[in-house]
């Protein structure tokens, strides 16, 4: 799965996972309920991106997959790039998302310099989208989308988590003009991800 050999800025998250999720629930609490097992938090937010000059969208979603010959666990992750940005990580430049989550502990992070708080109002559903593909541990295990988008996007999630690991979320993403067309929707678990991606997106493998 190529986007695991991805270089990633995992020192950054470690130190900013817990502040990026409180800033989140800066704007409005989250939804709170009691469920067997512990503590439900729902968290159901609408930002507008900032897009890279050649106005296209990477997004990524992957399963959780067997640890790796060294015993590291694969976890599910879901990941949103809207332009290209770098951080200095070990040495080497670490690619920094702008929306990114993981299936661990406060691993919900948004990128405020690029994203904000929006009230415009996209539905979690595929809004026309036809089925791309679903994906699980034994069948693709990830999807790799590049999208030819307006200069900025819509973004909405809407994340169920327990005890602050992500058990599921719907994320979509459409255009931020006018027409505010849908680009993809994502239904994303650890274990099963069904995506439905427009005419503009490209499979990147």
């Amino acid at each position: 799965m190529r986007h695991h050999g991805r270089v990633r800025a995992k020192t950054i998250a470690a130190a900013l996972a817990l502040a990026a999720v409180a800033t989140v629930g800066a704007y409005a609490a989250p939804a709170i309920s009691a469920r067997a097992g512990g503590v439900t938090h729902v968290v159901d937010r609408t930002y507008i991106c900032h897009v890279r000059p050649e106005h296209y969208v990477d997004i990524n979603a992957s399963v959780a997959l067997p640890p790796d010959p060294s015993g590291r666990p694969i976890l599910a992750q879901m990941w949103l790039d809207t332009v290209h940005k770098t951080a200095p990580v070990g040495g080497l430049m670490a690619v920094v998302p702008q929306v990114e989550f993981e299936g661990r502990k406060n691993s919900l992070q948004v990128d405020k310099s690029l994203c904000h708080p929006s009230s415009r109002h996209i539905a979690l559903k595929p809004a026309g989208l036809p089925l791309y593909e679903t994906a699980t541990p034994h069948v693709f295990g990830h999807v790799d989308q590049r999208c030819v988008t307006a200069k900025r996007v819509l973004v909405r999630f809407r994340i169920e988590m327990k005890r602050g690991v992500p058990q599921q979320a719907l994320f979509a993403v459409h255009n931020g003009d006018a027409k505010s067309r849908s680009v993809e929707f994502i239904n994303w678990h650890p274990r099963k991800i069904t995506t439905y991606v427009g005419k503009h997106c490209t499979d990147m493998g």
